[in-house]
């Protein structure tokens, strides 16, 4: 994800945040649940209808990044996303592209009979 959202020499900006949060939750969530005992029966204290240790892993690991990276991702939707000219360049780089392999011509393979 980290990779992803990297853009040129400008890094992460203010997505940093957002994913370092997600990364100590992920630290956390699976550190918490490894270190718990495994001492579960059919008597041991429901979190939210789960195992403790499920629990933290389905309602931690699995639901807060879900909702803190689309909303990173929606405050920085118009500052990190292409702009016009970036949009722009590209379809020039592509036009370019695109003429230049048309005018380069494979050769051909004929059959030998």
């Amino acid at each position: 994800m980290v990779l992803g959202a990297v853009r040129g020499t400008r890094g992460l900006g203010s997505l940093k945040f957002p994913f370092a949060f997600v990364i100590l939750i992920l630290v956390i969530g699976f550190g918490a649940a490894l270190a718990l005992p495994a001492t579960e029966g059919p008597l041991s204290k429901l979190w939210l209808g789960l195992p403790a240790r499920a629990a933290i892993v389905i309602y931690g690991v699995g639901l807060l990044p879900i909702i803190v990276l689309p909303v990173a991702y929606a405050m920085t939707f118009e500052r990190l996303t292409l702009s016009g000219e970036d949009l722009e360049r590209v379809r020039a780089v592509a036009r370019e592209r695109h003429a230049q392999s048309s005018t380069t011509a494979l050769p051909t393979v004929t059959a030998i009979e």
